[in-house]
């Protein structure tokens, strides 16, 4: 199936893989019901409709704008998001990020725009040629499927649920929820009685296989002492909400194809853009299918696909830390820059700030003898706080651009922290240790043939290095 949000549907594909319930097509596309006016997800567990009764939309909210409303049975807020299908345009890719992460939630379509760096008339036209829907469809639906989650899920009030979905009022929560789904909040809570536990607890569902070993081993080489602590069956961190401590837990869900997010939040109201940063550093939305199709054809990857499938690209909480710690693990091992990195966290954190990673200001504001670095890596890491407290999110261009960041490091910045699939940094010792091992020759001109999945590659790599 050919993943660009500009070309038709290939329906004939799309009805076998709903027919064969074909897990690998989850969340690539979803099936409206005419006779029902209910939209599915494509391994939905209920009988198979007439193939005339069937409509097929590439995203969610293309569904629930032509009037379809979600199955109570496969829920489709539970389908792993699709990159792929976000559309051709680098514009409208970074817009549906952000209005995942509730960017449309308290704010307006020409903040979304101005933040784009594109005008709103423009984006309402973008959005339309590449999805068929306005931008605030899109942060609509996503409210609506983000709220049935915490209803099915969480024990949260049903203002916190309203807040949290970032809706603006308790009454325009209710006003949606009936006309989406038919149903009062507490008519749809009712009906997942006894599936819920304490707190907020979320299921993150992904495309199997997983490889939580890796995963798991990643986060533990490089967790910060104070901050991180992560074990085999969990990766557990603090965070700060609103200026307030926070806290979360992420770990696999025995016999299911997800992982268990369990939150201590200060403010509910920031909890979905807190679940898609977790997506993104676990990298929940990645298609194991296609990644494997494309690095078997190298004769030195094959088997260590075959022996650790499900391989993911996991990354860091925020682009700042990611940037902060590559600059910091410049030319030094992996401990070494985690005893630095935990020192300079301590320090900048004091007994006033929550137990997070620093601010950027609060880090570049410490005095020379907390940077147990050379000057030349100091000044760089303070350039980078400068230019983060200048602008939270600066372009990957701008952060290459400052004195002391090279290909190495901009290559890191790009893989853990933006999440760009498509990375190899070949200077990197440990790379070049594992190709060498396998034996295959020039790696750079082997690498083409990984495109556009070159940062998995890399990240099965680094795992063969693993006993």
């Amino acid at each position: 199936m050919e993943h660009a949000v500009t070309q038709p549907l290939d329906e004939d594909t799309c009805r076998a893989a709903r027919l064969a319930r074909d897990p690998r097509f989850d969340g690539e596309f979803f099936l409206g019901v005419i006779t029902t006016s209910i939209y599915c997800r494509p391994i939905c567990p209920a009988r198979p409709p007439a193939e005339k009764n069937v409509r097929y939309f590439r995203d969610a909210s293309q569904a629930a704008q032509a009037g379809f409303r979600p199955c109570l049975r496969c829920r489709p807020e539970s389908a792993p998001g699709s990159p792929a299908w976000s559309g051709t345009q680098a514009t409208v890719q970074r817009a549906l990020a952000l209005i995942r992460e509730g960017s449309l939630n308290g704010s307006t379509l020409p903040a979304l725009a101005e933040r784009l760096g594109v005008g709103e008339r423009y984006l309402r036209k973008l959005f339309q040629r590449e999805l068929g829907v306005a931008p605030q469809a899109v942060a609509l639906n996503q409210r609506l499927l983000f709220a049935k989650k915490l209803l099915a899920e969480t024990e949260l009030p049903l203002t916190d649920v309203a807040f949290a979905a970032g809706f603006g009022s308790v009454r325009r929560f209710n006003s949606a929820v009936r006309e989406q789904f038919r149903l009062t909040p507490g008519e749809l809570r009712r009906q997942h009685a006894g599936t819920r536990g304490g707190g907020i607890a979320l299921q993150l569902a992904y495309r199997p296989p997983y490889d939580w070993p890796l995963v798991a081993a990643f986060f533990a080489r490089h967790a910060i002492e104070g901050l991180e602590e992560v074990t085999p069956d969990a990766y557990t961190r603090y965070i700060a909400v609103a200026g307030r401590p926070g806290r979360l837990s992420v770990g696999p869900i025995p016999g299911r194809d997800a992982l268990k997010l369990e939150l201590d939040l200060p403010d509910p109201g920031q909890l979905m853009p807190i679940v898609q940063r977790v997506r993104r550093m676990f990298d929940l939305d990645a298609n194991p299918a296609a990644i494997a199709a494309v690095l078997s054809r190298d004769a030195q990857l094959r088997p260590l696909l075959a022996r650790h499938p499900g391989v993911r690209s996991p990354g860091h909480w925020s682009l700042f830390e990611c940037a902060a710690r590559a600059v910091v693990g410049q030319q030094v091992s992996t401990a070494a820059a985690r005893t630095v990195l935990a020192r300079l966290v301590a320090a900048a954190r004091g007994t006033e700030a929550p137990p997070d990673f620093p601010a950027p200001a609060a880090l570049g504001a410490l005095p020379d003898d907390h940077f147990a670095m050379p000057r030349g890596r100091r000044d760089t890491l303070r350039r980078v706080c400068d230019l983060f407290a200048a602008d939270s999110e600066p372009e990957l261009d701008t952060i290459a651009a400052l004195r002391g960041i090279g290909p190495w490091t901009t290559r890191l910045i790009a893989l853990r922290g933006l999440g760009h699939p498509d990375v190899f940094p070949v200077q990197d010792l440990g790379i070049a240790r594992a190709w060498d091992t396998l034996g295959g020759g020039d790696a750079q001109t082997a690498a083409e043939g990984w495109r556009p999945w070159r940062s998995y590659a890399t990240n099965l790599l680094w795992r063969s290095l693993s006993p």
